[in-house]
């Protein structure tokens, strides 16, 4: 009994928090340096959205953040984690992308499963995507009425759900309560109490959110695979799947129905899928698609030269003007 029933010390908990990677080191290593692949500890280019500095680093040391997975998420054993269950999708993916990027271009069009499932919860794991559900948290109020614009998928009324314990915080005090039940949240939100979403809640929301995307929103998509040319190359970001519809990014899930949404998911800086609700031919520069991934960033973009990180975001300050 190492603790004898006390509370463990805040440097304790951290130092037993898993090191998570909101974007995959196996992932990043595609973006890669060409220069540096030989080298045992090959390096990508990052720039730096605040400041637009860009400089080199490992991928194991990009986008991380201590032990942002470390629960269950939704996973009926509660003694298994999202970072344990996110660790054998992204083995999966790691194959199935390098064998998918080895094709010649347009001799498979279609993905394997196992890609789709990644970019499913690449979509909704980003710190970036959790600020968004905070703010659509914050903006909902139990006496309005929404339409439901996105039918459940198949086996929803069959899950089991966790007891429903929130915490709700008064925005003038900062007071913070936990409250049991649907009805208690709503009671205190009427009152103006915010829901403050807590991790379980965050993991919860992610794995429901990156079941949607999966079985919704991507299937009805149209996908086109776009490969660099010689000589120029796709850069990823801190959202590496990331989307926008009538040009806003941030749009939820449900925008992508609409005509103009387009979603692009860089796989390699070779390599890329642009999914859009239109069949026509898609002409696009990896110039282009650069510029979407950094315009919808929140914080870095990464790629595998200076020239091409550097450029997206200029053009990112060009088009946002930050």
């Amino acid at each position: 009994m190492p603790w004898q029933g006390a509370k463990r010390p805040a440097r304790a908990l951290l130092s037993m928090a898993t090191r998570a990677h909101t974007v995959p080191k196996f992932y990043l290593g595609g973006f890669a340096a060409p220069e540096s692949l030989n080298d045992r500890d090959p390096f990508v280019w990052i720039g730096t959205l605040a400041t637009g500095e860009v400089k080199r680093r490992s991928p194991k040391n990009v986008s991380t953040v201590p032990g942002l997975y470390d629960g269950p998420g939704g996973l009926e054993d509660v003694d298994k984690t999202i970072e344990a269950y996110l660790s054998t999708i992204e083995a999966a993916a790691a194959s199935a992308i390098r064998g998918f990027v080895a094709t010649s271009p347009g001799s498979q069009t279609n993905p394997p499963p196992a890609i789709w499932r990644f970019l499913a919860w690449q979509a909704a794991r980003t710190p970036g995507w959790m600020h968004v559900v905070q703010r659509s948290v914050d903006d909902w109020h139990p006496d309005e009425v929404v339409d439901v614009v996105e039918p459940p998928p198949e086996g929803w009324d069959s899950m089991k759900g966790r007891p429903g314990v929130h915490w709700v915080e008064n925005p003038e005090s900062h007071e913070r309560r936990q409250v049991t039940g649907a009805d208690e949240l709503a009671a205190f939100r009427r009152l103006g109490w915010r829901w403050v979403l807590s991790r379980d809640d965050q993991l919860e929301l992610m794995h429901l959110q990156a079941w949607y995307f999966q079985v919704r929103h991507f299937p009805r998509l149209s996908w086109v695979r776009l490969d660099a040319p010689p000589g120029e190359s796709f850069v990823t970001s801190d959202r590496a799947v990331t989307w926008a519809a009538s040009g806003v990014a941030d749009s939820p899930p449900a925008a992508l129905k609409d005509l103009t949404a387009q979603l692009v998911a860089p796989l390699t800086c070779r390599t890329a899928l642009v999914g859009r609700n239109d069949t026509a031919p898609l002409q696009v520069t990896p110039r282009e698609i650069n510029r979407f991934v950094a315009c919808t960033a929140s914080s870095w973009v990464v790629g595998s030269t200076r020239a091409a990180v550097e450029q997206a975001i200029a053009d990112r300050i060009a088009t946002l003007g930050h």
